[in-house]
């Protein structure tokens, strides 16, 4: 049993790493999307989104959802699953990267979220007075992990299609 459970941990590697090297980003889907339509989740569940989702997020942190793109590539063509997956699987640390206004994790938010170097910090800055707001608002503390991720990264691509498309593409790298 150890040594199947070693090698579908090997395969799964091997199918993530291929397609982040082969795959090329498409037009974006939105964050909830990827974990709805896309992965383990739609294949079980396509009629149910919110098992879909549950599905996806629970069985392997939504790695299916993002090598879904290649087992369902007419469903399943997002640009920012990426980034998508990235939140999710990081919130935390997110998390705490905005309250201090710097660190490893917003450097690499913004580099697959295609900004150019040069308007990371202000990204960055613009990003954390709206994630400020959020956390600030009422209910914040009652949602669940899901819907926090989902705002940041509705946050984060509010700027990169707003004030920054210009220098930042969307995509991911």
């Amino acid at each position: 049993m150890l040594r199947v459970i070693k090698i579908f941990a090997f395969a799964v590697v091997i199918t993530v790493v291929a397609l982040l090297v082969f795959s090329q980003p498409a037009m974006s889907r939105e964050f909830g999307a990827i974990y709805t339509e896309c992965g383990l989740g739609a294949m079980i569940a396509p009629n149910h989104p919110g098992v879909a989702a549950v599905t996806n997020v629970t069985w392997d942190l939504g790695t299916t959802a993002i090598s879904s793109a290649a087992t369902t590539p007419g469903a399943c063509q997002g640009g920012q699953e990426k980034t998508a997956a990235f939140i999710n699987d990081s919130y935390e640390s997110l998390e705490q990267d905005l309250a201090s206004g710097s660190g490893t994790y917003l450097d690499t938010l913004t580099t697959l979220a295609g900004c150019e170097p040069q308007v990371h910090q202000e990204l960055i800055d613009a990003l954390r007075d709206d994630f400020t707001n959020t956390v600030a608002g009422p209910g914040y503390t009652n949602q669940s992990r899901f819907e926090q991720a989902q705002n940041l990264y509705d946050l984060l691509y509010k700027h990169v299609d707003g004030n920054f498309s210009g220098t930042c593409s969307g995509n991911n790298i």
